[in-house]
């Protein structure tokens, strides 16, 4: 699999399961990827939210994407494991207020909002899993490449 096919995959499978670590406890939750692209792997978040401040303290996550399969095909786990970075672009910022408009409603209600922080994953590893490699699950691969 190329960092392309987990772009691509990502974009079918926005909803994926983000795991940080606090204290020597995992944390386990929902995220949506919201753009995806050879810049990273980017969310968002409110700053009231724990999340924020595990990030801030432990920037190191790993998140997981399942899609289903149709018999006789198998479902798929792509998991990706990076360190985070928080993203101050405004360009970035307002690509996301211009997608999801209910931003606007939000703190300031504009980009610069602090209450809403967006962050990525530039950089880091993929493996792809499927029933076909559960055994033997293939190597960890550099993204982006």
């Amino acid at each position: 699999m190329t960092f392309q096919e987990c772009i691509d995959y990502m974009q079918r499978n926005p909803d994926g399961f983000l795991a940080t670590a606090s204290e020597g406890k995992p944390h386990v939750r929902p995220m949506t990827v919201w753009l995806t692209d050879e810049t990273g792997i980017y969310f968002y978040t409110s700053r009231v939210k724990p999340l924020v401040s595990q990030l801030e303290k432990n920037p190191n996550v790993e998140i997981a994407f399942h899609q289903l399969g149709t018999p006789p095909d198998m479902d798929s786990i792509l998991r990706i494991s990076g360190r985070i970075e928080f993203v101050a672009d405004m360009a970035i910022r307002t690509r996301l207020y211009e997608r999801f408009s209910w931003l606007k409603t939000i703190g300031t209600g504009k980009p610069d909002s602090p209450t809403v922080v967006v962050f990525r994953i530039p950089q880091g590893q993929f493996n792809y899993w499927t029933w076909e490699n559960n055994v033997n699950p293939g190597p960890w691969v550099e993204f982006p490449s």
